[in-house]
């Protein structure tokens, strides 16, 4: 703070006054006039005391703009900082200035030629100062400064952020506003690295008062200008460097405000994506599976909070394997598109449509009654069933299957909800499809199917644990019943108190839910293992015939797996039977020829299983390699007491014969069916009468066996 009030000027007045001191100062030294000088110093003086702003000169300055009625001496605001220094700098510029001038009028009659050499060098300064904006009380602050320097002004981020090049910003000094600028990169600075220009210009101005001869005059004055062009060369470059910097330094912060807005015009676009991701479906733009279950939870409240009432609707489209097989996913995926435009004009603006996954949809008719929502699920159904689908030439009729389940304040829970919905559609499906059904609490179908989906989470866990067991159950020759070598291989399920859980019971939930090819390969590798050790125990070869689920016929994953399982334990081909049930061996033709033939070329033996409870047909057994045909036990369990199954089993075991295949009869229950198998050359029979299913354990020692 200064200790005496200070009016600043403005920098006109700074600039005219420069101005006018600098050219009494020229015209002293070219006129070698001391009356000059002390003329200089006489106005310098009352300028000081008097401040810029009350000087002569001012004065002077505001008549010429008064009688041109303009302004004469003005700054550009661009410019303005570099004629200015801080007001601690200005007070120091002040005392400096003031100093000198009372010590050259106080010695002028005295000391003339000591006057006359501070009169040039601070004429000469006053002028460089003037353009170029330093002073001659820089120094005097810099070594104010230096003495008053903390050990913090040293310290390594002040280093790190001060220009090397500068005198003024290396002693902690920044005279001038544009000094901001030492943290760039110039490589000079317009600070007092000039001393020695000024100094050197200021020496020959003095050598005017010795020099008589005109030669020696005119080198004088060459060498003066030459020194001032060179200086204004040297400064004019500082100042480009400056100039540079400040344009960079704006155009990067224009790019940066440029690519800080684009940043976040793109973070703001990704976000919405985002935010479509999470809430819609990718491929028909339908509300997703995630955002359907929000706003089925959001219903749920409602009808707690508000007792209103909404319908849950689960839809499956029907015969969409068809298309994605015959023409590829892009035309099921084109379907799904169409299919879901059919579902949005069918609903209300209110309603909620949703893709919840592969050919399902989920819609959730709010503040409807189950009268309303089924009439206008009626109206879907018959809209979908209206719609053909053509692709590249084909035509395709599309079917839909139909849960409903009421939303209601007395409702169940979200799950539960779900899983009613989800039993309710498949209750469709198997009812006839293209067709709803309407959930209730009371419905046996539903509870079937809730049930069965409820032991997907068991069958699961009991894989991860281990918890199926294998039983096996003979096969034998008819004309030989206590030959006991081949085996059929049954699983069954340990529960949670040890109790063994029939197949029955979670074999039909393992095969609507996609379950059986895993279950498959557990009963492969667990078998395999097994013929190892009774291979190992016994040393005596043994047969085995596995069952094969129609999902594991078309699996390349399984038919791999089995390759890997022959190689794995070494268990030689023929002592392996695959059973497949004739109706998957009907259904899926194709893969079961291709699951046949490629292992029975390997070794493998087959055995058509359940025949005549199915799809039964002599035709396709002509082009079905097969080894063994297995009479499904329903013919088999009164044939001593009824002539009609007589009959057919007679019948299909001589077209067996025929054709080379061996039979096998199941539900063999007493001696009398066993007689009646004798009478007809059966060839093998399994059932009770000959032995129960046992734990394949049991074959693990020659006793077993």
């Amino acid at each position: 703070m200064l200790w005496f009030t200070y009016q600043s000027p403005t920098p006109g007045e700074v600039k005219f006054n420069r101005l006018v001191l600098g050219f009494i100062m020229i015209f002293g030294v070219f006129f070698q006039n001391i009356e000059l000088f002390y003329f200089y110093f006489t106005i310098n003086l009352i300028t000081l005391i008097t401040t810029v702003r009350f000087s002569p000169t001012s004065w002077l300055l505001h008549l010429i703009e008064l009688m041109l009625k303009r302004s004469i001496c003005t700054i550009s605001p661009a410019y303005k900082r570099s004629y200015f220094m801080n007001r601690e700098s200005e007070w120091f510029e002040l005392f400096a200035r003031l100093l000198v001038s009372s010590i050259a009028i106080g010695f002028f009659y005295y000391y003339p030629l000591t006057t006359w050499l501070i009169g040039i060098f601070m004429g000469v300064f006053m002028m460089i100062s003037t353009f170029f904006g330093f002073c001659l009380s820089s120094l005097g602050y810099i070594g104010f400064r230096s003495l008053q320097k903390s050990s913090s002004h040293s310290s390594e981020l002040q280093e790190l952020t001060t220009n090397k090049n500068c005198i003024l910003a290396r002693n902690g000094f920044k005279p001038y506003a544009r000094c901001d600028y030492c943290t760039l990169t110039a490589p000079q600075c317009t600070g007092m690295q000039f001393n020695g220009f000024v100094f050197a210009i200021g020496f020959l101005a003095a050598l005017f008062m010795f020099i008589t001869d005109s030669l020696w005059r005119d080198f004088n004055i060459i060498a003066i200008i030459s020194l001032l062009f060179w200086l204004t060369h040297k400064v004019t470059i500082n100042i480009d460097h400056l100039a540079r910097a400040d344009f960079e330094n704006r155009e990067l912060n224009a790019q940066l405000k440029n690519y800080n807005e684009s940043l976040e015009a793109e973070v703001s676009r990704r976000t919405q994506e985002l935010e479509k991701m999470v809430k819609l479906d990718s491929i028909t733009g339908l509300v997703n599976r995630y955002e359907f279950e929000q706003r089925l939870k959001a219903a749920i409240e409602s009808t707690k909070n508000d007792e209103a009432a909404h319908v849950m609707c689960y839809i499956d489209l029907d015969q969409f394997k068809i298309v994605n097989d015959k023409c590829g996913h892009i035309a099921g995926d084109e379907l799904l598109r169409q299919i879901a435009l059919v579902l949005k004009r069918s609903a209300r603006e209110c309603d909620v449509v949703a893709r919840l996954g592969g050919d399902e949809f989920g819609i959730i008719y709010i503040d409807s009654t189950m009268e309303d929502a089924q009439r206008q699920g009626q109206r879907l159904l018959n809209a979908i069933g209206e719609y053909r689908f053509n692709y590249q030439g084909n035509t395709f009729r599309i079917g839909a299957s139909m849960g409903m389940v009421g939303i209601m304040k007395e409702c169940c829970t979200f799950s539960n909800l779900l899983s009613q919905a989800d039993a309710a559609c498949y209750a469709a499906k198997d009812g006839g499809r293209n067709r709803i059904h309407v959930a209730h609490p009371e419905d046996a179908m539903i509870q079937e199917r809730r049930n069965q989906m409820q032991w997907i989470g068991r069958l699961e866990e009991a894989l991860i644990n281990n918890s199926f067991v294998l039983y096996v159950q003979p096969i034998v020759p008819v004309l030989d019943s206590l030959q006991r070598r081949h085996y059929e291989v049954l699983v069954r399920l340990r529960g949670e108190n040890g109790e063994i859980i029939p197949p029955m019971a979670f074999i039909p939930a393992a095969e609507r839910y996609g379950f059986m090819s895993k279950l498959d390969r557990w009963v492969m590798e667990n078998t395999f293992k097994s013929f190892t050790k009774i291979w190992h125990e016994v040393s005596e070869e043994t047969y085995f015939s596995i069952n094969v689920s129609g999902a594991s016929l078309g699996d390349a994953r399984t038919k791999d797996f089995i390759r890997g399982l022959f190689g794995n334990y070494g268990v030689p081909y023929h002592t392996i039977t695959f059973e497949i049930t004739e109706t998957e061996a009907v259904g899926n033709m194709t893969n079961a020829l291709d699951f046949i033939n490629e292992f029975r070329a390997l070794g493998c033996r087959f055995a058509l299983d359940d025949f005549g409870c199915g799809l039964s047909s002599f035709s396709y057994l002509q082009n079905m390699p097969i080894d063994y045909l297995k009479i499904d036990g329903s013919f088999v369990h009164d044939i001593h007491l009824n002539p009609i199954n007589r009959a057919m089993v007679d019948a299909i075991n001589q077209i067996g014969h025929v054709m080379g295949i061996a039979t096998i009869c199941e539900y063999v229950e007493t001696a009398a069916v066993l007689h009646v198998l004798n009478e007809l050359n059966v060839d093998f029979a399994q059932g009770y009468h000959i032995d129960r299913p046992f734990a394949i354990e049991t074959l693990f020692t020659p006793k077993g066996l």
